[in-house]
């Protein structure tokens, strides 16, 4: 999958490498910042790339239906039972609502103090939703990598409805853990080799919570790499955006104790 992208005066290109020659794509002369992302060693970091590596909790599909759906974790297993007794329960594959579906991805990132990604990052996913009531409460969007599926991200409504209504909080999780199986079978009838849950990381409980979360549907560990190219302006400019971040934060920190 290729995406380029202008703005101001760079332009940028993104590859989720599914077998594409390279050497006739990665034009350093054409672009000022290159990602290249692989399940596989590509060995680009011998051409002036920075390499980062992940470790990823993938679902193989190498089995039947059934037999993947077991390797889930017992309490995994009876969350998504329990949605198939729930008639206002709708899971809609490739939910082609996208605007919806950006909306909701919004709302959970800004719940979390953190800047949403653009709503051109939404184009080329296959959206899998579910609905209560015909409110969009979970969506687990993916890119479509074939041979295999990545998750793009999770997100739903459970922010901040904790202690309103714990039995609703409760539905969404459940709900969560359906479309990762919905997902597992699209997946498996298309003859993909694994659905990607993205990385995992136990560096701190939060992240060793969302690590274990993903391990619970039975994933195998797997390697990212992750090529980065940056041109001498790109660079310069960061640098400079970097700096002016940390010097407004000092200077609105100054101002926070002035207040004190």
């Amino acid at each position: 999958m290729i995406q380029e992208k202008n703005k101001f005066f760079f332009r940028s290109l993104r590859v989720l490498y599914q077998g594409e020659i390279l050497e006739k794509l990665l034009d350093k002369n054409k672009y000022d910042f290159i990602t290249v992302i692989s399940y596989r060693d590509l060995g680009l970091e011998k051409k002036g790339f920075e390499l980062k590596r992940k470790k990823l909790a993938n679902i193989r599909l190498d089995e039947t239906v059934e037999e993947i759906f077991d390797g889930f974790a017992r309490a995994t297993r009876q969350e998504i039972a329990k949605t198939y007794k729930i008639q206002e329960l709708d899971f809609r594959i490739a939910d082609p609502n996208r605007e919806k579906t950006y909306c909701l991805y919004q709302e959970f990132e800004r719940a979390q103090g953190r800047k949403p990604w653009g709503k051109d990052t939404f184009l080329n996913v296959i959206n899998f939703n579910a609905y209560f009531k015909e409110d969009l409460i979970a969506s687990v969007p993916c890119y479509d990598v074939f041979p295999y599926l990545q998750v793009r991200a999770m997100f739903s409504k459970r922010m901040g409805i904790h202690e309103k209504d714990k039995e609703f909080y409760k539905l969404i999780g459940s709900a969560t853990r359906r479309l990762i199986f919905e997902i597992c079978k699209y997946g498996k009838e298309r003859n993909y080799k694994f659905v990607g849950l993205g990385s995992i990381n136990y560096s701190t409980p939060q992240k060793a919570n969302v690590a274990n979360f993903k391990m619970f549907f039975g994933s195998k560990e797997g390697d990212e790499y992750t090529y980065i190219y940056k041109s001498r302006k790109f660079a310069a400019l960061v640098k400079i955006n970097n700096f002016l971040r940390n010097f407004l934060s000092r200077a609105l920190y100054k101002e926070l104790l002035l207040i004190i």
